[in-house]
């Protein structure tokens, strides 16, 4: 079962029209971009994690799950986090680099939200899955607490959401594999 995937969308569901307001889109379609990004950022998420290229560091540095506790806020940009913790450009430049354009389009494709919308998403979307992932990991210092899976694991954990997400959704399958590094 794809457990984080479900998580971030349970979580995201009642907030799909508060984002479409900030990205300009209609609730629905927002919705359904929502359902299609989540996986397909948690299959980038998870090519950087086989890499080794820092998630862990980043997620135990910047990203303990705060983004969460003050979801509303940030979605209605009045959080009070650090820029390094809410700074979804930034975390979309590491994970994806140059195929971030590439990611928009076959999103906006799958999803119908135009890609102006699905530009704006994306890095407002990045942070709460990296807040999650930290809330997961025990980054704030916990093993991992209920739920959670410890740093060692996220590699797997991120993998088996691949895995998942390809099993529950075979129509983006091809999008999720679109992103492994070459």
């Amino acid at each position: 079962m794809a457990d984080l995937t479900d998580t971030l969308n349970q979580l995201l569901e009642p907030q799909a029209d508060t984002i479409g307001q900030r990205i300009g889109a209609e609730g629905t379609k927002t919705r359904t971009a929502i359902q299609t990004a989540i996986p397909a950022l948690l299959a980038a998420l998870s090519e950087d994690a086989n890499r080794g290229t820092g998630l862990k560091d980043a997620i135990a540095r910047d990203h303990d799950g705060t983004i969460l506790d003050q979801l509303s806020d940030y979605l209605d940009g009045t959080a009070q986090l650090s820029p390094r913790t809410t700074n979804g450009a930034g975390i979309l430049e590491h994970t994806l680099g140059d195929r971030q354009g590439d990611m928009a389009r076959s999103l906006s494709a799958k999803s119908g939200l135009d890609l102006g919308s699905i530009m704006k998403l994306l890095p407002l979307l990045a942070p709460i899955i990296m807040g999650m992932l930290g809330k997961r990991s025990g980054a704030s210092g916990g093993s991992g607490g209920s739920g959670g899976f410890g740093f060692d694991d996220i590699g797997d954990l991120l993998n088996r959401e691949k895995t998942d997400a390809r099993s529950n959704n075979p129509d983006i399958g091809d999008l999720l594999d679109s992103f492994t590094r070459r």
